[in-house]
């Protein structure tokens, strides 16, 4: 199905927000105040959505022009997870005057009930999924976070986009039976995506953005170009999420890469019959020159590193 409406038109802001419930009738309305942005006043704003079911799981494929708006269902009765699975454009969301970024590539979970300002970049395509929190959780999740981002690119991920594919590819030939193994397989590959990959912006799962940080961080240790600024582009959050993050933490994201550097180089030193070398070993894991190497080793271990090595 397909919204195309002039731009020039007075109501162009009614008529969007008349189609888009239109192409949402099948669901719970969770959209709100959908209006097309100031600057664009020519031409038309076009959206299509393709919308198909697994069960009580809505899936709908989505492309459309610029929009923003607000989302939310505080007065629903039951509780609802939306997934967005983002291929270009991009979105926004903002909460408390604190906005979020997620760019194409990354996969965003949210509950449906906590009201937001969202907007969509021009040429967004988006597949979204619309699920009870309660079958989400019994899956395996727990309590589902306000708000989760996590790359698609994961392992997890990965395998969850390619069974959505397969079940929208097979969805009209599976009998009763093969719809509810579909749709619990779906359930339960979120659920372990989530727990395994999920980076949460919510401050009340900070740990697991330090989990997930330092994970990254350990993977990439001998990686010259390691920052916070990296590990941020990686995860799907701003740098500042991430510092919020370790701001109650006994160490912060970089001192945990020094120790783990220094921890890795102590390994190599003390490994018998390797003939590591000093300097070989401080260049190796990016610091600056042996005598920094030799200070910041010492402090840690109570040990010269020229102890162990050569």
């Amino acid at each position: 199905m397909r919204i195309q409406v002039a731009l020039a038109h007075e109501q162009r802001d009614e008529f969007v927000r008349q189609q888009w419930r239109h192409l949402n009738r099948a669901r719970p309305w969770h959209v709100h105040s959908l209006r097309v942005p100031k600057q664009y006043t020519a031409g038309h704003y076009r959206c299509w959505m393709e919308s198909s079911t697994i069960g009580d799981i809505s899936v709908s494929d989505q492309y459309g022009d610029a929009v923003e708006g607000v989302i939310g269902m505080k007065r629903a009765t039951e509780r609802y997870t939306v997934v967005h699975v983002v291929r270009s454009g991009g979105m926004s969301l903002t909460e408390g005057g604190r906005s979020l970024q997620v760019p194409p590539g990354t996969l965003c979970v949210r509950d449906a009930r906590v009201p937001r300002e969202f907007s969509y970049r021009p040429g967004t395509r988006a597949r979204v999924l619309l699920l009870p929190s309660e079958a989400l959780s019994a899956a395996g999740r727990g309590r589902v976070p306000r708000l989760t981002l996590m790359s698609q690119n994961t392992p997890e991920a990965r395998l969850l986009l390619g069974q959505l594919r397969l079940v929208r590819e097979t969805r009209g030939d599976l009998s009763p039976a093969g719809v509810s193994a579909a749709h619990q397989s779906v359930l339960h590959l979120l659920a372990g995506a989530l727990m395994s990959r999920g980076v949460s912006a919510d401050s009340t799962f900070r740990p697991s953005l330090r989990t997930a940080a330092r994970d990254c961080a350990e993977a990439r240790l001998l990686d010259p170009r390691l920052s916070p600024s990296e590990i941020a582009k990686a995860l799907s959050v701003s740098v500042r999420t991430l510092h919020r993050a370790f701001a109650d933490a006994e160490e912060s994201l970089m001192a945990f890469v020094r120790r783990r550097r220094l921890e890795r180089a102590r390994e190599e030193l003390a490994a018998s019959g390797e003939g590591h070398t000093v300097s070989a070993v401080a260049a190796r894991w990016h610091f600056a020159d042996v005598s920094h190497f030799s200070r910041a080793f010492k402090r840690h271990f109570g040990e010269t590193p020229s102890s162990l090595g050569r």
